[in-house]
């Protein structure tokens, strides 16, 4: 698999996880402290947004042992090996929503 296939798979995880996830309840809640005041004040709008924030929340934390991962294995760039760490990680923070 080419790195660029996984991150599509990454991608895909950390969206599912951005539906899924027990942490949506939470900051559909924190709306008012997140939400613009231009933005829609309707649930359909703000439900969006918390499956956005929860989804790239994801995608940004799973990327924290990769880069880690990288650091200590003294890789220059990104391979197939950091992608699939990267998609490991978002893997386990998806599963907590799915069990």
């Amino acid at each position: 698999m080419s790195p660029n296939t996984i991150f599509v798979a990454i991608l895909g995880v950390t969206l599912i996880n951005g539906f899924v996830s027990p942490m949506v309840p939470l900051v559909f809640i924190m709306a008012p402290i997140w939400l613009p005041e231009f933005a829609p004040h309707n649930q359909i709008a703000i439900l969006y947004g918390t499956s956005l924030i929860v989804s790239v929340s994801t995608l940004v934390i799973s990327g924290v042992p990769t880069a880690i991962f990288e650091r200590i294995s003294g890789r220059q760039q990104s391979d197939q090996m950091s992608m699939l760490v990267w998609l490991g990680a978002a893997i386990l923070l998806t599963l907590p929503g799915l069990l």
